[in-house]
């Protein structure tokens, strides 16, 4: 015997809430790492202080937030899979063409031919797009891990595996050529 079941309106109430109580989460972590840190300390380095407690709040919110994008893969799973998949497939194949572009960048490679108004518009799509996708990949990793684990039809997987490449193999590359920098 199953109890009442909760209406979708109220279901992604919850869930926006458990958001809601993600970035309250992230905020606590956040007061209490500034009340440990010493004013001297604060005075001396306040930038050096503000991004560590920038990285806790987004470490803190980012660990909370579990719970309820768990239950959000769920509630897409069961009402659109299809745009579930079909946006996992396209954030996805954004990211090896990030790590290029930004690899391109990199070594100092100008589009010849291109109009100038175009390749400042490639300039802007570099720490506006290429960048936070980059940032986020081992989050859309985890998130396609989970779609996997709660999707039921072998081609599916099939899809979210190779999304899930998509993101896997720049990020081993990019871990293999940070561990070769590092002296021995």
């Amino acid at each position: 015997m199953s109890g009442p079941s909760l209406s979708r309106a109220k279901v992604l109430a919850l869930i926006g809430l458990g958001y809601v109580a993600s970035v309250a989460g992230g905020v606590a972590a956040v007061v209490v790492v500034d009340m440990l840190i010493r004013d001297d300390v604060k005075d001396a380095s306040g930038g050096m202080v503000a991004f560590g407690e920038m990285i806790v709040f987004v470490l803190a919110t980012g660990v909370l937030s579990l719970v309820p994008t768990w239950f959000l893969l769920k509630l897409c799973v069961a009402m659109i899979p299809r745009a579930l998949v079909a946006a996992e497939l396209l954030i996805a194949a954004t990211g090896p063409v990030s790590w290029l572009a930004v690899r391109d960048m990199a070594t100092g490679a100008s589009p010849q031919g291109l109009p100038q108004a175009l390749v400042q518009l490639l300039g802007l799509l570099i720490p506006l797009v290429a960048m936070p996708r980059m940032a986020f990949g081992p989050v859309l990793l985890v998130t396609e891990a989970a779609t996997f684990v709660l999707m039921r039809e072998r081609s599916t997987r099939a899809l979210l595996v190779g999304a899930m490449l998509m993101d896997l193999v720049p990020l081993a590359m990019f871990a293999l050529h940070i561990a070769a920098a590092l002296p021995r």
